[in-house]
């Protein structure tokens, strides 16, 4: 599927039936007048779909996260071939200095809200002066606006041109505006200053705060706020449904200039347990779903009755780079566990001894790939050449099912059976436990990779608790970096330009959090305060990192990788940051690389691409890189009545 210029399609424009009547009845201007000057033209992906139908779905979540996630057109920029190339959205064009420090947007002329208003600069001001620069608003600056510790500038020449200016190197602008969906997923960069100033405190006296405001702007439980994607919403049953309908003032058109979105309508049915969409499968009861709340384990049952259901299944890549994961706490509380954990000896000793083999055939039926854990194989970087090499290096580093050296590297460091009860102890003696902490409301695949992997470690005579636990008290022990060894769905972070939370320690999470929590706060001028308390009781908890140590280092290499504006420089910062991996690592215990995401397609919906249309395959699980499966435009998806 392809973006093309809008000089790919004529002058004359298409549009719904629905819509082509409103027009006849006055209620709505024209096509040609609701589209912009130069439309967005986008090539489906089989063939050239056909107006109608309704587009029945399930979530699980009462906020509706997934059918926000169907639509891309609140997004500036976005992903295309499983983010290898960045293409215009509402933005048709952008330009920077030399340095990277100006940035020029050029908005595309024409585009309009759902309520038919125009988006224009004002728009982009308003999010960025009245909502994201305000102390007392919800919004705050994205890191896409952000350079050298300092919020940008941010002007508009005109009325569809903003200048966004930094006091630093801004390399990445138009990228990180292509992460996740905008408008409610990730950042928003743009809102409806027509409808949502008359709730704003600066612009009325009727409000005084900006509860309201921000009630208002969440456009999937607020029908009246406009929107700038596929569909908008008309109907909000909280709980229950949303429902949405084509947005009769959307930008894009497809190669014979029929304005898209194809589908009338979109209708999102919460349902509270997975066995009952997959029983609605079953039944007939939905249409195209990613992610159908099933497991690797249904899916021979779904395959089973795909005649029957009348439905197709396809499966298209996570892009993981890991599967379900483990990580130890480099911050551990408990001076002997942070020793012990920062032995590479250790750390490759759980991982020669876990059993990947079993846990890909058991889970995963013999799919994806066994791996010690890295971002995610999708990543730009390991595409080719030099990249490709440091990444199967990567991976395979210390992913041999291997108990013998296990065992030999346990003995190396003393960590032995000293008094014979079967189990190793500490090298002065002291008793050894190793505890898995996890949400106690983990899928069926997390909780069986946690048995499995404790059964292998105490093959090799490590004692382990499986700690399963309220999901609030686990955040508790992540904010406090009190956490023994985590168990998480993945790390499916894709280049560490666009986000280096996993490879390296930026904030209070993951492996090492207070050094993380201490690089974040370096970009406030707090940063050094509460120097004399102990790093736990601090606001928040945090610890400078040793110099001689590798997290010290992987911030060094980040703190160069994000001011070059050269890609290659950039790509080499990567791979320097993958080496440190390598050669001290791992950080983390990866299981199953890569492994299928289950899509479920009703055989009267087309234009769905299958894994081989697919640039890289698929690439689901990363989200803030490309959100899927709006970055296979739904808006191109269509029915018919068999």
């Amino acid at each position: 599927m392809l973006l093309l210029g809008a000089g790919s399609v004529g002058a004359e424009y298409n549009e719904a039936p629905e819509l082509a009547a409103l027009v006849e009845e006055g209620e709505l201007p024209p096509v040609e007048e609701r589209l912009p000057d130069e439309p967005m033209v986008v090539e489906p992906w089989h063939e050239i779909g056909q107006y109608g139908g309704t587009w029945y779905r399930h979530g699980t979540a009462t906020d509706w996260g997934h059918a926000r996630n169907k639509m891309i057109g609140w997004s500036p920029t976005r992903w295309v071939d499983d983010g290898l190339r960045l293409e215009s959205n509402w933005l048709i064009d952008w330009e920077a200095n030399e340095d990277r420090t100006t940035w020029t947007l050029h908005i595309r002329e024409g585009v309009r809200w759902s309520d038919g208003e125009l988006l224009t600069a004002d728009d982009i001001l308003f999010w960025w002066e009245d909502m994201a620069l305000n102390a007392e608003a919800a919004e705050s600056p994205p890191d896409a606006f952000v350079a050298g510790g300092e919020p940008a500038e941010v002007t508009a020449l005109d009325d569809y041109t903003v200048e966004v200016s930094y006091v630093d190197s801004a390399p990445l602008l138009p990228e990180l505006m292509a992460m996740w969906v905008s408008g409610g997923m990730g950042n928003w960069f743009v809102m409806p200053k027509h409808y949502l100033s008359q709730f704003h405190p600066d612009y009325t006296d009727e409000y005084t705060d900006y509860e309201t405001l921000e009630e208002k702007m969440d456009w999937w439980f607020n029908v009246d706020c406009p929107v700038l994607g596929e569909w908008m919403p008309v109907e909000h049953e909280v709980a229950e449904r949303l429902v949405l309908e084509r947005n009769p003032y959307y930008y894009a058109v497809d190669t014979e200039g029929n304005q898209l979105p194809y589908i009338d309508r979109m209708v999102t049915e919460l349902v509270e347990e997975r066995e009952v969409v997959l029983l609605q499968w079953m039944t007939g009861e939905a249409d195209m779903q990613l992610r159908p709340y099933a497991d690797m384990t249904d899916l021979s049952m779904l395959i089973d009755n795909q005649e029957e259901g009348d439905y197709r299944v396809k499966l298209w890549d996570s892009g993981s780079g890991t599967g379900p994961m483990f990580y130890w706490n480099w911050n551990h509380p408990d001076e002997q566990k942070r020793e012990l954990y920062r032995q590479p000896e250790f750390r490759r000793a759980m991982s020669h001894a876990l059993n990947r083999e079993r846990l890909q055939d058991m889970l995963w039926f013999g799919l994806g790939r066994v791996t010690t854990g890295t971002i995610s194989p999708k990543s730009h970087e390991f595409q080719e050449g030099e990249g490709q090499e440091v990444y199967e290096e990567w991976r395979d580093s210390f992913v041999e099912y291997d108990p013998e050296k296990a065992a030999e590297l346990l003995d190396a460091i003393g960590v032995v059976d000293q008094n014979n009860d079967g189990w190793r102890q500490y090298p002065n003696g002291d008793e050894l436990v190793l505890r898995i902490d996890y949400d106690a409301d983990a899928g069926s695949t997390d909780i069986q990779t946690n048995e499995m992997a404790a059964s292998d470690w105490e093959d090799v005579g490590l004692q382990v608790i499986l700690n399963p636990m309220d999901g609030a008290a686990l955040t508790l022990l992540d904010e406090t970096a009190e956490f023994d060894i985590r168990n998480s769905w993945e790390v499916g972070s894709a280049s560490p330009s666009y986000g280096p939370v996993w490879p390296v320690p930026v904030d209070l999470s993951r492996w090492a959090p207070l050094y993380g929590s201490w690089y974040q706060q370096l970009q406030l001028s707090t940063a050094h305060e509460q120097a004399d308390k102990d790093p736990r009781d601090r606001t928040p908890p945090r610890k400078e990192p040793e110099e001689d140590g590798p997290v010290y280092r992987l911030q060094r290499i980040w703190d160069d990788m994000n001011l070059e504006v050269d890609w290659d420089e950039r790509d080499a910062h990567a791979l320097d940051i993958f080496r440190i991996h390598i050669e001290e690592g791992p950080f983390w215990l990866g299981t199953v690389k890569d492994y299928p995401r289950i899509v479920v397609v009703r055989n009267n919906f087309h234009n769905v691409p299958s894994e081989e249309d697919l640039a890289l395959g698929g690439f689901v699980n990363p989200w803030g890189m490309a959100p899927y499966p709006a970055v296979t435009l739904p808006g191109q998806y269509y029915m018919t009545d068999e």
